[in-house]
């Protein structure tokens, strides 16, 4: 079992440290499930390359099924919901524990945030893996195309690893915001601030309308990596207020 030692035993970074193997001490949650998460969607997705083929003819190397199949972004959103799940238990189920054992709640927020980069660079590897096998099997031999497709730069390996870290890194930290509300507020919090945003949300497409030609046209990929940042920085800075008043029940 992982400990953590009292404050007065240990540095504010092996305080760190230790939450952080905290937090990673259930490999079925951080290493397995993303893994037979992924397996899972790329079955799926074969099945469905293979029956397109069959029901329409088209043949593996043909130009207009390549594209169609291309638009395939399983991978994009196949993990989101298990990882925002996966950052909620990591703060609500953990923090009380941690707490009692002696941490610092700026330490269990350092600590689950390093462990959130630590899973969402192995998701990015686990699609890299993925995205080689895909290329170097000509599609896994059948026209399948699971992690070169268009959501994921389309082969591109750099931009790959940088919309699923992203990604998966975003999940979790909303996760762990959400988990943090629970902690200090109880049931409702976690319904009212996901009432708030969704309003806040709503309007501001509401608002955006008149712009979407000129979003459309000008669109580059930096915008969502911005975007994926501050919705991480948010995120964090929200467990950690949270956090700073919330007594173990």
């Amino acid at each position: 079992m992982t400990t953590l030692t009292t404050p007065r035993q240990a540095t504010p970074l092996s305080r760190v440290a230790r939450v952080t193997r905290l937090q990673l001490n259930v490999p079925a949650n951080s290493v397995v499930t993303p893994a037979a998460i992924l397996g899972l969607m790329f079955v799926i997705s074969a099945v469905i390359a293979l029956t397109i083929q069959r029901a329409t003819g088209a043949g593996a190397d043909n130009a207009e099924y390549i594209a169609g199949i291309r638009s395939n972004s399983g991978a994009v959103w196949s993990l989101p919901g298990f990882l925002v799940y996966f950052g909620v238990q990591s703060v609500a189920t953990q923090f009380p524990f941690a707490l009692a054992l002696g941490t610092t709640r700026r330490s269990f927020t350092l600590g689950t945030l390093i462990s959130h980069v630590a899973v969402a660079a192995y998701v990015a590897v686990l699609g890299a893996v993925g995205l080689g096998l895909e290329l170097l099997t000509g599609h896994w031999f059948a026209g399948i195309y699971v992690f070169d497709t268009y959501a994921l730069g389309s082969g591109n390996v750099g931009q790959l690893l940088l919309t699923l870290f992203l990604g998966a890194l975003a999940s979790m930290s909303i996760g762990g915001a959400f988990g943090a509300v629970w902690v200090r507020f109880g049931a409702r919090g976690p319904l009212v601030v996901a009432v708030v945003l969704a309003v806040i949300a709503a309007g501001g497409l509401l608002l955006s309308v008149p712009a979407w030609p000129w979003i459309g046209e000008h669109f580059a990929m930096w915008w969502l990596v911005t975007l994926a940042l501050i919705a991480i920085a948010v995120s964090v800075t929200g467990e950690l207020l949270a956090l700073r008043r919330t007594t173990v029940r």
